[in-house]
C-alpha cells in the first residue's frame, strides 16, 4: 500500500476531511447542493423571486394562500399538507422545508401562475390526485403570459390533467432537478407536460422559450416529457427512463426543440415528430445517449442555438451517461436542504453552490448508513443505529405506517425480475426510511406514501432479504417489517443466510459486492478491496478522473475541495472533500 501511495500522492496537506456514505434515495435524506439557475429564466432581465424583499415562514394553508397571491415576498414553507389550489403573485419565491406538500384538490390545480411575473419555486412535493382521462386542471400550472419562471427541486406526480403545463404565451421558464412521476393511484392520461396546448393558439408564437434540465421522467410517465406547439425549448441533460413510456419528447405544429445530450434508457420511443396539426420547425437530436431504445427518430430540421450559455455533461460513453443518471437520481426532487440549516443556500436567486454537509447517497444498494468520516489518520465506521432525516423539524405525537397496493410485504422474486409494488401511508411523521431490500429494490417517498419497488439485480445474492420501514421526523417513530426472497434465475435459494437485530440481512458475503473502502491521504483517494475501474464524478455527473485498481487497491487525485461521487461497479458513493 505504501508504494501505492509513493507513486501517486504528489502533494500531502491536512486540508481534507472526507464525507462517505452509501444509501438508497430514502424521503428526505439526500441533500442536494445548490445549483445555480440556468436556461431561459435567466434571461428578460433574469429572475429573482422575492430577492430584497421579506421574509415569511408559513405553517397552515390560509398563510400560505395569502402570502402566495399577494407577492412580493418570500414564502418558507413548513412540513406538512397544504391543500390547493394556491394562486402565486408576482415577485415571489415559494421555499419548501423537507415534506412540504401542495396537494391537488379533487378539482382544480395545486398550485397555479396566472400573468405571475419574476416566480422560484423551489424544493417541495406537488401530489396529485391521479390521472385519470377526464377534462380537469394540471397538479402545477404556469399560465396567461408569466414570465421568468424558475421551478427547481420539486417532485410532481399523479397530477389530474397532466402533472405541469406551461401554456398561452407564457415565457422565459427553466425547470430544473425536478422529477415527475405516475403511481398506481392514475388510471389513465398519464401525460406529463405540455408546452402550448393548442394548434389552434397562434399567439403563442415567440413565446413559450422554456430551458428543461436536470430532469427526471420516472416510471408511470407515458408520453408528454414534453409536448411541444409554438415553444422554442431547450430539452438538455435529462434522464428518461420510465418503463410505461409509448414515446417521450414529441415535437408538433411550430416546435422549435434542442434535445440535447440527455439519456433515454429502456423507453420505447425516444422522439414523435407529430406532424398532423402543421409542419415542425425542428426537432433536432444532439449528442444524447440511448440504450435499449425500440425505435431511435434522428430528428428533423436544425434547432435554435440558445440566448445563454449552460455547461451540458457530455454522455458520450456508457460510463458518462450512468454517471449523468446517477446524479439526477439522486438529485431530482425536493433535496434542497431546510432554510437555516448548517447548508448554505440561497432561496432567493442561487447565485452560486451550496457548500452542502449531507452525506447521503444512492447506490444499487438499498441500505441506509450513517456517514462513514474519513481522515487521512483513520476511519470512522459508521454506527448501525438508524439513519437520521435530514430535516430538523419533528413531527408531535406517534407516527404510524398503513400499507397498501397489490404486492405482499412477503414475496419471492427472481434475479432480474420486478417486484409487486407496493406502498406505506405516512402519517404523523415528515418521511420515512428503509433497510435490507435486495439490490435493485428501493424505497422512495411520494408525497404522503413511501413506495417498495424495483427490479432485483443479476447479481443480488439468493436468500431471504428482511427489510424494515421506519419513519423519521415524528416524536414516536413507527416501523413496519417485510421480507424479499430472492431466487437464483435457476431456482435456487442460498441455504446461508440469517437477519441481524437491526432488520437488515447477512447473507453469505462471498456471494455480494463488498462495501467500498475509503481512505483519503493528502488529496489523494485511497479505494481498497476493488478490482474493477473507479470513476470520480462531480455532482452533476461529469467525469472527473477514470482510474484503473493497482491490485485490490486504486488511488484517485481529488483536484478540489468539493461533493463528488464514486462509481465502482454497480456501488456509487457521495464523497464531500472538505
Amino acid at each position: 500500500m505504501k508504494n501505492l501511495l509513493s507513486k501517486t500522492i504528489r502533494a500531502v496537506s491536512a486540508f481534507a476531511t472526507v464525507i462517505v456514505a452509501t444509501a438508497a434515495v430514502p424521503a428526505f435524506a439526500v441533500t442536494s447542493p445548490d445549483f445555480p439557475m440556468a436556461g431561459f429564466a435567466t434571461q428578460n432581465g433574469g429572475t429573482t423571486g422575492g430577492k430584497g424583499k421579506s421574509e415569511v415562514t408559513v405553517d397552515n394553508v390560509n398563510d400560505l394562500k395569502s402570502y402566495a397571491k399577494a407577492g412580493n415576498k418570500i414564502i418558507y414553507v413548513k412540513p406538512g399538507t397544504y391543500m390547493g389550489p394556491i394562486e402565486v403573485g408576482s415577485n415571489v419565491t415559494i421555499y419548501g422545508y423537507q415534506g412540504a406538500i401542495i396537494a391537488q384538490p379533487t378539482t382544480g390545480s395545486a398550485m397555479k401562475l396566472s400573468g405571475s411575473k419574476n416566480v422560484i419555486i423551489r424544493n417541495l412535493v406537488f401530489k396529485g390526485i391521479g390521472a385519470h382521462d377526464d377534462d380537469d386542471e394540471d397538479c402545477l400550472q404556469v399560465n396567461h403570459e408569466s414570465k421568468n419562471v424558475w421551478i427547481d427541486h420539486v417532485d410532481i406526480y399523479d397530477g389530474h390533467d397532466g402533472n405541469l403545463d406551461i401554456t398561452n404565451a407564457s415565457d422565459y421558464v427553466t425547470i430544473s432537478w425536478t422529477k415527475f412521476s405516475y403511481t398506481s393511484a392514475s388510471t389513465g392520461h398519464q401525460f406529463s407536460n405540455l408546452i402550448g396546448n393548442s394548434k389552434t393558439k397562434t399567439s403563442d408564437r415567440g413565446h413559450l422559450n422554456v430551458t428543461i434540465h436536470h430532469t427526471w421522467w420516472a416510471d408511470g410517465v407515458k408520453e408528454r416529457m414534453p409536448r411541444v406547439r409554438f415553444g422554442k425549448v431547450h430539452v438538455a441533460n435529462n434522464l428518461f427512463d420510465s418503463k410505461d413510456a409509448s414515446h417521450c419528447v414529441r415535437a408538433a405544429v411550430e416546435a422549435d426543440i434542442r434535445i440535447e445530450k440527455n439519456v433515454f434508457i429502456g423507453v420505447k420511443k425516444d422522439l414523435d415528430l407529430y406532424t398532423s396539426d402543421g409542419a415542425i420547425t425542428a426537432a433536432q437530436m444532439i449528442g444524447n445517449y440511448e440504450e435499449n431504445v425500440k425505435t431511435k427518430q434522428a430528428g428533423t430540421g436544425t434547432a435554435f442555438t440558445p440566448s445563454y450559455s449552460m455547461g451540458l455533461t457530455d454522455v458520450s460513453t456508457q460510463a458518462k451517461a450512468y454517471a449523468l443518471r446517477d446524479s439526477i437520481k439522486l438529485y431530482a426532487g425536493a433535496t434542497l436542504p431546510n432554510p437555516g440549516s448548517s447548508q448554505t443556500v440561497t432561496p432567493a436567486s442561487s447565485s452560486s453552490e451550496a457548500k452542502s454537509s449531507s452525506s447521503v447517497a444512492k447506490s444499487s444498494s438499498s441500505q441506509v448508513t450513517e456517514p462513514v468520516e474519513v481522515s487521512s489518520s483513520s476511519v470512522k465506521s459508521s454506527s448501525s443505529s438508524a439513519p437520521k432525516s435530514s430535516s430538523s423539524v419533528v413531527v408531535s405525537g406517534e407516527a404510524s405506517l398503513t400499507k397498501h397496493g397489490s404486492g405482499s410485504t412477503k414475496q419471492e422474486v427472481k434475479q432480474g425480475e420486478s417486484i409487486a409494488e407496493f406502498y406505506f401511508t405516512v402519517a404523523g411523521a415528515t418521511g420515512a426510511t428503509v433497510t435490507g431490500l435486495p439490490e435493485g429494490v428501493a424505497g422512495a417517498m411520494k408525497g404522503s406514501d413511501f413506495y417498495i419497488s424495483g427490479t432485483v439485480a443479476t447479481t443480488a445474492a439468493p436468500g431471504a432479504y428482511n427489510f424494515t420501514v421506519t419513519t423519521t421526523g415524528a416524536a414516536t417513530n413507527a416501523t413496519k417489517s417485510g421480507t424479499i426472497t430472492v431466487v437464483a434465475a435457476n431456482g435456487s435459494v442460498a441455504a446461508e443466510s440469517s437477519s441481524s437485530e437491526s432488520g437488515t440481512m447477512t447473507l453469505n458475503v462471498a456471494a455480494l459486492t463488498p462495501r467500498l473502502n475509503v481512505s483519503v491521504e493528502g488529496r489523494v483517494l485511497i479505494v481498497q478491496g476493488t478490482a474493477q475501474v473507479a470513476y470520480l464524478l462531480d455532482a452533476q455527473g461529469r467525469l472527473i478522473a477514470k482510474v484503473q485498481p493497482s491490485g485490490s487497491d486504486c488511488a484517485i487525485n481529488v483536484p478540489r475541495a468539493g461533493t463528488y461521487l464514486l462509481r465502482v461497479g454497480h456501488e456509487t458513493q457521495r464523497i464531500t472533500v472538505r
